[in-house]
């Protein structure tokens, strides 16, 4: 990856880190998502708190910002695999550490879920389809977001596609992982929001 691409990986940190769910919420509303129902700023809480209208457009626009991209830069560089894994990295990266908020941001569910349809799109339906039966079965989100993890990880052990598209699984898993501690902490002690 030579310094232009390495700028562009950059790019994408930043294109990442652009917060949807603050910007919506305080321009359609003019309050701050940050400081109601779980303060966080993913589609999730912007839900929860503004209605499920607001909340698909949070999901589809960072949705959009991890696949948009790198369709993009796949027509660009249609033979630099690697590019496109650590791009998709920093999309991830950056909307879960935002430049804009401080490095907070959001679980990275919509932004994962954006890359890997990109990446693996049969991958992406089947932790589409698991999220939704664990949320409808549990109604508690964070157990559709963590069951349409494993999916793909187990989609991924099964199929066995080209080691960039593997690592950057690998990757985005543990940082959803990581970013969903405090859920899986209240769901240990049966604390989980609903």
């Amino acid at each position: 990856m030579n310094l232009f691409q390495s700028l562009i990986t950059i790019g994408c940190y930043f294109l990442g880190g652009f917060p949807t769910g603050v910007v919506l919420t305080k321009r359609k509303f003019g309050l701050d998502v940050r400081e109601m129902g779980s303060g966080n700023i993913g589609a999730t809480n912007v839900t929860r708190v503004f209605g499920w209208y607001a909340g698909l457009l949070v999901f589809l626009i960072d949705f959009l910002k991890g696949y948009l991209p790198l369709y993009g830069l796949l027509k660009l560089y249609p033979d630099e695999p690697w590019l496109l894994t650590w791009s998709g990295l920093a999309l991830v990266v950056g909307h879960c550490f935002s430049p804009y908020l401080k490095l907070k941001g959001g679980k990275g569910v919509a932004t994962s879920l954006g890359c890997l349809a990109f990446f693996i799109p049969q991958g992406a339906l089947l932790a589409i389809v698991v999220y939704g039966v664990a949320l409808a079965i549990t109604k508690i989100s964070a157990v559709g977001s963590l069951s349409g993890v494993l999916a793909i990880l187990i989609y991924l052990a099964a199929t066995g596609p080209n080691s960039a598209v593997t690592w950057f699984v690998f990757i985005v898993a543990l940082v959803v992982i990581g970013r969903h501690h405090e859920n899986i902490r209240r769901l240990i002690k049966g604390e989980a929001k609903k």
